[in-house]
């Protein structure tokens, strides 16, 4: 966490946050006990009417902050509203030259803002002669990197959409107007605290879109230690909501009871097997002050800035020592996933920029070896989410006919077929895989289509995943799916 709050009051928070004496539904880890015969609601929340749209980014202004960076202010269709995004051009940029470079998008922390990296990160002389082009959009005071939920009753505006914003407005932008290299090899996400969650969500939520991330410090596990944790989150968003800051946080994800399968699908930790083939790069200290913390010395002509720092190092401890446990949970997710990962858990240290702007330089040269050498996309892949239209290494996909809010699970998903849990239907277009103009059988369920593939050499087709569940999901554990329906689909040539 990062920004415009006193540090210290960050500790309040979590006081106010651990003490608070919340009543809490006697819930077992995987919600077992909400009742199965009511679909569940967020009775706190008004959800939003429709998703977020992704439209063009129409640029406002542009204001050079210096020789290499320059703050754009652009109206963001998803956000429906003005955004503001720094962009630091490499040493020699050249807008009128052919040469084209990799883009690295890097993110603040919760409670910061765009700037942030700019004014206290050093990231001009961290890059230095680096040939990268360096983005760094807002998101927001509290905003959570995410499409949200909705808003309080008593709440008017446009409803946040960070995800759609970033994703499939931003980048498409800075593709079509600056010199990029416009693939996955050469694109790249990373950040802190808060938005190192970000960039994982990110990657595991648009897997082949990124050619690695980085997560310092991240806040990768939205739910560990539940339901403990989503009731400090709450009290976090309660502590930390000013005038002038955006929306309160509370419905970011709704209610994290009743809409837990909001949580689920914005949580990197629960998305983790997305992240096959992608790189993955991880930082985080144990929370205990280490050797870039300050040392507390008494200054005789201040009597109030030893206590002001030790009240600093104590919160950015207290952060960091929750963020170790999510770092943990992380990797525990990835591992149980298969999921390769490189970590730099470095020991004592807290949530505080001396880490992150080092955490920066180890990544970045942990990184130069996948600069235009991009790991090859896998063969078969697996995906979840709870969205109902979403993309995955060149695949398309999009649910109707279900009348809840749950995950679709997709395994082995590949040239010969897939396999889907779920309910409701499936649209399915595939990645470029097959010969343009020949026919494929393409079995789901018992049930063949012959479908040809087009100019591309891709197929588009359906899958019955059967009727819709009438209940909201709220399990997550290893009997997520327990009664679910199973389609197995095959492709082949005819």
């Amino acid at each position: 966490m990062t920004g415009r709050k006193n540090p210290a009051s960050l500790v309040v928070a979590l006081a106010l946050a651990f003490g608070a004496g919340v009543a809490l539904p006697a819930a077992a880890a995987d919600g077992a006990s909400l009742p199965v015969t009511v679909a569940p609601s967020s009775p706190v929340c008004v959800a939003r009417a429709a998703p977020p749209v992704a439209g063009q980014l129409t640029l406002i202004s542009a204001k050079a902050l210096d020789s290499r960076v320059t703050d754009l202010n652009v109206y963001s269709p998803a956000m429906q509203q003005d955004e503001n995004v720094n962009v630091m051009l490499p040493v020699g940029y050249d807008p009128a030259g052919t040469k084209r470079y990799p883009v690295l998008y890097l993110l603040h922390g919760a409670l910061g803002s765009y700037m942030d990296w700019y004014n206290d990160g050093d990231v001009e002389k961290i890059i230095g002669n680096l040939p990268i082009i360096v983005v760094m959009p807002d998101g927001g005071y509290d905003g959570s990197y995410s499409d949200w939920y909705g808003l309080l009753p008593d709440q008017s505006g446009p409803v946040p959409a960070y995800e759609t914003f970033h994703v499939h407005e931003l980048i498409p932008y800075i593709d079509s107007h600056y010199l990029t290299l416009a693939t996955r090899g050469d694109r790249f996400i990373a950040g802190l605290s808060a938005g190192g969650g970000g960039a994982t969500h990110y990657a595991a939520d648009n897997p082949g879109l990124f050619g690695a991330v980085g997560s310092f410090s991240g806040a990768n596990d939205n739910l560990e230690q539940y339901p403990f944790y989503p009731t400090l989150s709450e009290g976090l968003w309660a502590a930390t909501d000013e005038p002038g800051d955006g929306p309160d946080g509370h419905c970011t994800w709704g209610d994290p009871y009743t809409e837990r399968v909001v949580w689920e699908n914005n949580d990197p930790t629960y998305l983790a097997p997305n992240l096959k083939g992608t790189p993955v790069w991880l930082a985080s200290g144990n929370g205990i002050p280490g050797p870039l913390d300050p040392s507390l010395v008494p200054d005789p002509s201040d009597p109030t800035a030893e206590a002001s720092t030790a009240a600093s190092v104590a919160a950015a401890a207290a952060t960091e020592a929750e963020i170790w446990d999510m770092s943990k949970s992380f990797v525990k997710a990835l591992n149980a996933a298969g999921i390769p990962h490189t970590d730099y858990f470095y020991g004592d240290g807290t949530h505080s920029w001396p880490y992150w702007q080092r955490d920066l330089v180890d990544f970045l040269a942990w990184l130069k070896p996948y600069i235009g050498h991009p790991v090859p996309a896998p063969a078969t892949f697996s995906y979840r989410t709870a969205d109902t239209a979403f993309s995955a290494w060149g695949w398309s996909f999009g649910v109707s006919d279900r009348d809840v809010r749950e995950f679709v699970y997709l395994s082995d998903v590949g040239r010969s077929g897939l396999t889907v849990l779920g309910s409701g239907s499936l649209a399915v277009t595939t990645a470029a895989l097959y010969k343009p103009g020949r026919e494929y059988a393409v079995d789901a369920g018992g049930v063949r289509q012959t479908v040809a593939a087009d100019a591309a050499g891709r197929l588009s087709f359906s899958v019955e995943m059967g009727p819709s569940h009438q209940v909201q999901q709220y399990r997550f554990g290893v009997d997520a799916t327990t009664g679910w329906q199973k389609t197995v689909v095959t492709i082949q040539p005819v």
